[in-house]
């Protein structure tokens, strides 16, 4: 029988990075459906684009961090 605890992160600080990586994953996809009702060239849709930008970085980040496996906390 399979253990059901293997699956589970070590750590408190792996929690945190996964949970930072689902929401950063999941604003990015609301904010790329928004792009869908922007009109280019519109204050809002240079905001959105810089939107995009940090949290692609985010997910990126929070992506290495949970390969190599550091652990602040």
């Amino acid at each position: 029988m399979p253990n059901p605890s293997a699956n589970r992160p070590s750590s408190f600080g792996q929690q945190i990075w996964i949970w930072m990586f689902t929401l950063s994953a999941t604003m990015l996809l609301v904010l790329g459906w928004a792009f869908l009702h922007l009109e280019p060239g519109t204050p809002s849709y240079v905001i959105s684009q810089v939107s995009a930008i940090v949290l692609g970085c985010t997910l990126i980040g929070t992506a290495i961090v949970l390969y190599i496996g550091w652990k602040p906390f």
